[in-house]
């Protein structure tokens, strides 16, 4: 929403709003994006494919804020951008709901998804407010690119991989819930356990 604003305010910039062709090959590198996130973290694991796509979205970040604000130039960093941006939320997704044991997975994954809606929301005031403020278009992405590495360097090293593992045999909270009905057997992934 605030980006092709705030860079298309340079002196000469190409306004990406202009053309739904600039648009549309932007946002096209979003479904590339998740289908590479999604092979990748089968192949070296939810970490590393975050990690990877973080810091990827953190140099296409700063790529876009000092590309020459031609139409091809921020096509091309647009693209890169979209494709890290999405590919890491792929991941994020898939990595998310593997850190929480299965009886609070859904509740631990809303929470962060939630916050994440938070913050969508509310960049698109702050942004626009920093812009006014007299901030140029390198140092809003520089706090973008920002915020990226230091959730890449978080995740680096304190994440941990889930790829293949039981995350409630990791977590040692495999304690099942308790099915109180005949379809205990068939709903509960413990049925020996009920008995």
């Amino acid at each position: 929403v605030w980006l092709p604003v705030i860079v298309s305010s340079r002196p000469g910039a190409f306004n990406i709003y202009g053309t739904s062709t600039s648009l549309f090959v932007i946002l096209a590198w979003q479904i590339p994006g998740y289908f590479s996130a999604a092979y990748i973290v089968e192949k070296i694991g939810r970490k590393l494919t975050l990690v990877l796509f973080l810091f990827c979205s953190f140099a296409s970040a700063l790529i876009f804020g000092y590309v020459e604000p031609t139409e091809v130039n921020l096509m091309c960093a647009g693209s890169f951008m979209s494709f890290s941006m999405l590919g890491a939320w792929g991941a994020l997704y898939a990595y998310t709901p593997e850190n929480y044991p299965t009886n609070i997975r859904a509740m631990g994954a809303a929470y962060p998804s939630g916050f994440s809606r938070i913050s969508a929301i509310a960049g698109t005031y702050v942004i626009p407010l920093l812009h006014e403020a007299g901030w140029s278009p390198e140092s809003v992405m520089w706090l973008n690119g920002t915020i990226l590495m230091v959730c890449c360097v978080i995740l680096f090293l304190f994440g941990y991989e889930t790829r293949g593992k039981d995350i409630d045999d990791v977590l040692g909270m495999g304690n099942p819930a308790e099915l109180h009905s005949g379809l205990s057997d068939l709903l509960s992934p413990y049925p020996d356990l009920l008995e």
